[in-house]
């Protein structure tokens, strides 16, 4: 199969290479809906005639908001097939962050997934330079909107009167072309447009899929990340590469069901997705009798042993199996049954989390990457999984670690800049080396190693550096803690506040004989107290004294996107935390 230099011929290539009549496939009226290879071309064709006949040309923008499913990708590749670059949008953005990034980034036009996004965004599009809404999705969701099927007629109609335009525009297209641009949402500040080419994306695509084994059309993959996070929407690329069906989950809240139904064989996520899936099994577990509690704990520990680089003693592989027998089937069955490997990324993965699936014969291999890099750096593969590492880097890009220790990254997946914003792209560059902004160190056999964000390092009043992220970790490895966020820049000593797994806590509160009222009342309990004494003093064990946490609270509240404390990718915005309260941190200090 020849390389594609732009992501207009890796789906050509992927059509003729594959012929698969099950490419895409979403829930449509409660079925799965198959789309074929060749349909999914004609589709691809016929809307991008559609767009430009809506005057839609070679370096325009088109905004993309809808959910994740058959239609984000054909829209998506309409749009790179008319030599435009489209601009994702999350769903869960508030709406003065659409209306920056639809002003920001110029776009023309916008798809709009459904009747409810397009009320929450129609006053940020009205105050857009957005001249026309297509609808996703069947019928019109205001006056002047245009259905996808009569987007795809005007194609039809385009294509009738100019048989070879099609071929014309596409073969226009270049691989330094701009294809999109992807804007961060950020820990911190303004969101900025990373510009992304088709070569950057190619590039990845290709250079990933050569470190694993696929099979063409037999092999099922179950996608359920937005496809805006450039991590799941590089593996769509991918998968489509290599010929692989792609089935778009319906929901992450009917996630659990679609893999039962699906039954994939491989899939991408990000660490919190598994997190819960073992909160679940340990919160299942609570209930059952003691004898079956204490087998589910010995699989644990021992699965805990696991070491994915070296074949396990016979009497390991012995007990294994029987723990396989009595509970890691259980963990198998809930991904479907034939799960060979998920590839976790955006976030750093638990090494205990990896070794339990693994062991369970749910292999996760771990990556790293980021927007700017489009975004793998960095992988663990089915024969080289160093468990704690994000794996050596991907072919043709290189990694090294600057004087400080942060990570630098060259290669054709570096990002083409921040879109009107050359300051900040001449920040992110030392030479022909990109910043990262992580801090990580590499082994002498080439597996890198993550420690921290470079802006998120704390140093004590006493000039002693601590990682947050490594000490939240191990908080949040209990079933009791959704999450951590560590505080003290500057400070004496280390704190922390604690956000609840409340539906975990009520459990052991109804175990434990506890009454209460409310949350706020349940967190106020002795027991539940003594509980997060224990947690935290545990965690302290494990680290250096100035690490320590000295003084801690646990929160009545739950961090959420829409509250603007997550990411998107559920990573934590940890100034909006802070200063949400920073009335509790300060009492942590006060003499």
């Amino acid at each position: 199969m020849n390389a594609p230099r732009t992501l207009c011929e890796l789906l050509e290539i992927s059509v003729e290479s594959h012929h698969n009549p099950r490419m895409l496939n979403s829930k449509v009226g409660g079925q799965w809906k198959a789309f074929s290879s060749d349909r999914v071309y004609e589709t691809v064709k016929y809307l991008a005639l559609g767009l430009n006949s809506l005057g839609i040309k070679q370096g325009d923008h088109v905004a993309l908001y809808a959910d994740s499913s058959a239609y984000w990708s054909m829209a998506d590749f309409a749009v790179l097939h008319c030599g435009a670059a489209d601009i994702p949008i999350y769903v869960t953005q508030a709406v003065p962050q659409i209306e920056f990034i639809l002003n920001n980034s110029e776009a023309k036009g916008i798809f709009v997934g459904s009747a409810a996004l397009y009320e929450k965004a129609k006053n940020a599009i009205a105050n857009s330079q957005c001249g026309f809404v297509v609808c996703m999705s069947d019928g019109r969701f205001t006056d002047g909107a245009i259905t996808w099927d009569e987007l795809i007629e005007m194609g039809r109609k385009l294509d009738s009167e100019r048989p070879s335009f099609f071929e014309e525009i596409t073969g226009k297209i270049r691989e330094e072309d701009l294809a999109t641009v992807i804007y961060t949402s950020g820990t911190t500040g303004e969101p900025k447009g990373v510009m992304l080419s088709h070569r950057n994306l190619v590039t990845n695509a290709v250079d990933c899929a050569s470190l694993f084994t696929f099979h063409p059309i037999d092999d099922i993959v179950l996608s359920y990340l937005p496809p805006t996070h450039v991590f799941e929407r590089m593996m769509l690329y991918l998968y489509m590469y290599v010929g692989e069906c792609i089935y778009y989950a319906e929901s992450i809240e009917a996630l659990p069901q679609n893999l039962l139904e699906v039954r994939p064989h491989n899939m991408s996520t990000v660490p919190r997705m598994l997190e819960k899936a073992f909160e679940k099994a340990q919160h299942l577990v609570e209930s059952l009798p003691w004898y079956k509690k204490f087998v589910f704990k010995w699989a644990i520990g021992l699965a805990l042993k696991f070491d994915a680089e070296r074949k396990m003693p016979l009497p390991y592989r012995l007990k294994r199996s029987f723990a396989s027998l009595l509970v890691y089937k259980n963990l198998r069955h809930a991904f479907g049954g034939r799960m060979r490997y998920i590839i976790s990324g955006g976030a750093a993965l638990r090494p205990d989390l990896a070794k339990i699936f693994s062991a369970a014969g749910v292999t996760v291999l771990q990556g790293y990457g980021l927007t700017e890099t489009s975004p793998v750096i960095s992988v663990n593969r089915l024969e080289r999984n160093r468990i704690g590492s994000v794996g050596p880097a991907i072919p043709n890009v290189a990694v090294k670690i600057s004087g400080d220790g942060e990570i630098l990254v060259d290669g054709p997946n570096v990002m083409m800049g921040y879109y009107r914003n050359a300051s900040a792209t001449a920040s992110t560059y030392t030479a022909s080396w990109f910043k990262t902004g992580d801090i990580g160190y590499l082994d002498r056999d080439g597996f890198l190693y993550i420690t921290d964000r470079k802006k998120d390092l704390l140093k004590t009043s006493g000039g002693k550096f601590i990682a947050p992220q490594e000490i939240e970790s191990l908080l949040t490895h209990s079933l009791y803690v959704d999450k951590a966020i560590v505080v003290g820049d500057q400070r004496k000593y280390a704190s922390a506040l604690i956000f609840p797994n409340m539906i975990a806590l009520k459990g052991f509160a109804e175990r434990n004989g506890i009454a209460f009222s409310s949350d706020s009342g349940l967190l106020e309990s002795p027991q539940v107290r003594e509980l997060y004494d224990k947690i935290v003093e545990d965690t302290n064990k494990k680290l250096s004294h100035w690490e320590t946490i000295k003084k801690f609270a646990v929160i009545d509240d739950e961090l959420t996107i829409e509250d603007d404390f997550l990411t998107p990718t559920l990573k934590m915005k940890r100034r909006n935390v802070e200063n949400r309260y920073r009335d509790v941190i300060e009492k942590f200090y006060k003499e």
